[in-house]
């Protein structure tokens, strides 16, 4: 997974560097230096979580996925929620700056709104087993009296309601989508429908049947 610059966009201020501003706030070690590659060891983390969540994610499990012994494990976060909690954003930020990058380069608006809808049919599961979308992931399994896993998935749902707006107000401004939307309001029930719709997936829905409903979601748009 590659880094997470910002992107520019015009009329527009997403934000990445929220993402920055880590609720962790875990200093490095200053000691010795490193003899293994931190981002290298939080990206294979974070694919442990995403494939398995976070109850059943073990200690070996997090070893042996970035090889590290137990001492620089948590010379690099101390627990293992702080492992999971930078993961979780390294998944974010990647993913969002991915949806920036695809937007920029889209053709329609409306059309980019499709594809996005449409991409809860692709899966990076291992052995056939779905994984889905870590945020959707995240939000069932963790419960409301987790303040700080709450604070996560509320900056990242609104980073990618944010982006779907944007892509709502491009439409607008080239004529395919009415100048009196709410984009705002739009984008917010666009990512609902995203992540109820990868739900479904999860649970085993036919492709057809998600994408006879992304067409009942975009006939609403126009």
């Amino acid at each position: 997974m590659r880094g997470c610059g910002q992107s520019p966009m015009n009329g527009l201020n997403l934000g990445l560097d929220i993402w920055n501003r880590s609720v962790l706030n875990v200093p490095m070690n200053r000691g010795r230096p490193k003899s293994f590659c931190p981002e290298q060891a939080l990206e294979s983390a974070m694919q442990v979580f995403w494939q398995r969540g976070y109850e059943a994610t073990s200690l070996q499990d997090l070893l042996a996925a970035t090889g590290l012994s137990k001492s620089s494990l948590y010379q690099t976060y101390p627990s293992k929620q702080a492992w999971f909690e930078a993961a979780f954003t390294r998944y974010c930020q990647h993913r969002q700056a991915l949806l920036i990058e695809s937007l920029e380069q889209a053709s329609s608006p409306l059309e980019y709104i499709r594809g996005r809808l449409l991409g809860v049919l692709d899966d990076d599961g291992l052995d056939g087993i779905p994984r889905g979308c870590m945020l959707v992931n995240v939000a069932n399994e963790f419960s409301l009296n987790q303040p700080e896993i709450l604070s996560l998935t509320k900056q990242a749902t609104e980073g990618f309601s944010q982006v779907l707006g944007a892509a709502l107000k491009r439409a607008q401004a080239v004529g395919e989508l009415s100048a009196q939307a709410d984009t705002e309001a739009l984008g917010f029930y666009l990512q609902a429908v995203i992540s109820g719709l990868r739900t479904q997936v999860k649970s085993g829905v036919s492709a057809q049947r998600i994408a006879s409903t992304v067409d009942l979601v975009m006939s609403q748009l126009r």
